[in-house]
């Protein structure tokens, strides 16, 4: 299994099975709308089995640079075997390779614990967005510029 950038087409049915599943295949889902949106992947193969995407927005709650992280799912049947820990590595990866910053989000309820071990902190109270329990989550992450490339 690997994680790597992918255009959004890609994960979106995977998006909305697991987040949306009361959508149909041609409704809009949330973020469909957003621009300069980096969409991550976790292929086996060429199945996409985990994702999320990412895009630069300030933390409400941090000062200085942030990015946003959305739709993070996971296959129902890869649930639990590491998959969204390699997803959201890679999430981390990124936005230190490009200049860090607070990488946060509004994380479901029942995902805190998950978040929680991948050093996410938890801030201000419970909310309820969609129907849904929420949390808002963040950590910070440092710069760290990528590697120089070596001459062929």
């Amino acid at each position: 299994m690997v994680v790597e950038v992918v255009e959004g087409a890609r994960t979106r049915e995977l998006r909305r099975a697991v987040l949306r599943p009361h959508l149909s295949l041609t409704d809009a889902l949330p973020g469909d709308e957003l621009t300069d949106v980096v969409h991550l992947a976790a292929l086996d193969e060429d199945d996409v089995v985990g994702t999320c995407f990412i895009y630069r927005e300030p933390c409400p709650w941090r000062p200085g640079p942030g990015w946003r992280l959305r739709s993070m799912a996971t296959a129902e049947t890869r649930q639990g075997t590491g998959i969204g820990a390699a997803v959201l590595a890679g999430a981390v990866g990124y936005v230190a390779e490009h200049g860090g910053g607070a990488l946060w989000l509004h994380a479901r309820e029942v995902a805190v614990s998950f978040y929680a071990r991948h050093e996410l902190l938890l801030h201000g109270e419970p909310y309820v967005e969609n129907n849904l329990p929420h949390r808002h989550m963040w950590r910070a992450v440092e710069n760290l510029p990528a590697a120089p490339t070596r001459p062929s």
